[in-house]
């Protein structure tokens, strides 16, 4: 007996502590916003876009000219070449200072389709970005609708409480009379106790839900924290077939734009590699002086030498590649094998789409069906409940005949529960496939 006063204890306060939340309700929207704010995979592919961005703008720097400066300092010591070409013994210093730059003109289109190439490449990364965050949507959407199924399953089981409660001073008022048997009043209390039981892990099954919503979301204060109920007025229907959804679905789901962005670029690495079998065009031009300083000897000073020694180059370099170890045919071949893997990637994202979309289709048509059918079955238990109630105030039926009707309606209600939501939880996903942004 103490341990059934705890159990009714702690629902009394358990049960309350659920209804306390309600000053803090979120909404899915609400939810699926903190969450996105503070995923950790989010912000990782936001840097991988940030990355890209800059190896872009890097890509653009190598058509701009560079700009080198050098200098050497030689010293030389006993027998030497001198001015005269002539050798003897004498001591050297030699400053040679230099400064020059190198513009490609022509690089076989190397860098054009090289900027091209991670353009596409940072417009893959971006939707690989809207992936992640869609992913992040629906998982929060799935844990979303389990909190209100799990909600509904503690009602359901308080519900039955409330029933056997019934039941109990049905039982003793029958007791009382001699009309019953104390042994069954005994099994009514008995029934009492298992349906708390049942409560109170619906309950603990519906905290660690929202425990699990709470990661997700990585809410750091989570006090007070509830989730809105659906609609009264939430609509069973499915408006468009899985064909069209599919249709709809290639043309705006992240992952299939992606791999055709993934496509595009590797063509693009397909001619970069082939830019190895065009010559390159660069010009160049080069300023150099030196300072020379001879032992045993007057010497120049070193401001007339640099004016005197100052040389100016300008020069076209033509660099024609005929022969490089195949490197180049090598590097276009793998290119191309590149290129038809990305293809089979698009291929099969397609197919894992319609999968995907055809799965949620069916099973939402089927959580309709069972929906539809478990209206009857709640209506035909409530019914029947009715009458085994009024036949057991009669005494003409046995407790374990309420306790079998009123478990008959109790599963019917659970498994309407759980019709409910599976439906919502595809329709939302088809919405999500269709580009409609509406939450149910």
């Amino acid at each position: 007996m103490k341990s059934k006063y705890g159990i009714i204890i702690f629902l009394l306060f358990a049960v309350p502590a659920l209804s306390s939340f309600a000053q803090d309700k979120w909404d899915l929207s609400m939810c699926i916003e903190q969450a996105l704010k503070n995923n950790s995979d989010i912000k990782r592919q936001a840097v991988q876009v940030e990355k890209q961005t800059i190896q872009i703008q890097s890509d653009r720097y190598k058509r701009l000219p560079n700009l080198i400066a050098g200098g050497t300092q030689k010293l030389d010591f006993g027998r030497s070449l001198n001015r005269e070409n002539t050798y003897n013994d004498v001591n050297s210093q030699t400053s040679v200072f230099s400064i020059g730059t190198e513009m490609p003109i022509f690089t076989g289109f190397n860098i054009s389709n090289t900027i091209a190439q991670h353009k596409l490449e940072l417009n893959a990364f971006k939707e690989n970005l809207a992936k992640t965050e869609n992913d992040i949507k629906l998982q929060v959407a799935i844990y979303y609708y389990q909190v209100l199924l799990n909600k509904e399953i503690h009602a359901i089981a308080a519900e039955q409480i409330t029933l056997s409660k019934e039941l109990e001073g049905m039982t003793q008022v029958l007791v009382n009379h001699g009309k019953a048997p104390g042994s069954q009043l005994l099994e009514a209390q008995a029934q009492v106790s298992n349906d708390e039981l049942h409560a109170v892990q619906a309950y603990n099954t519906l905290r660690l839900s929202i425990v699990d919503l709470i990661q997700l979301m990585e809410l750091k204060h989570s006090d007070n924290f509830d989730i809105d109920s659906l609609p009264a007025d939430s609509v069973f229907q499915l408006l468009d077939q899985p064909d069209h959804i599919y249709e709809v679905a290639c043309r705006i789901m992240p992952e299939i734009k992606s791999a055709s962005y993934i496509v595009d670029s590797r063509e693009k690495a397909l001619k970069v590699s082939q830019s190895g079998y065009y010559p390159t065009v660069s010009l160049q031009a080069e300023i150099n002086s030196g300072y020379y300083h001879y032992s045993n000897i007057d010497n120049t000073s070193f401001n007339s030498q640099l004016k005197n020694n100052l040389q100016k180059t300008v020069y076209l370099t033509v660099r024609i590649p005929l022969f490089n170890r195949f490197e180049t045919r090598s590097a276009v071949r793998m290119a191309k094998k590149d290129l038809d893997d990305s293809r089979l990637i698009v291929e099969n994202a397609q197919k894992t789409l319609y999968k995907e979309i055809q799965k949620a289709y069916y099973d939402a048509v089927s959580a309709n069906e069972k929906y539809l059918t478990t209206q009857k079955a709640i209506a035909s238990n409530r019914e029947a409940l009715r009458y085994v109630q009024e036949k057991y105030n009669a005494g003409k039926s046995t407790a374990y005949e309420f306790n079998e009707a009123k478990v008959k309606l109790a599963n019917s209600l659970s498994e309407q529960s759980q019709a409910k939501y599976e439906f919502i939880l595809q329709k939302y996903l088809l919405d999500f496939y269709s580009g409609i942004q509406k939450i149910i």
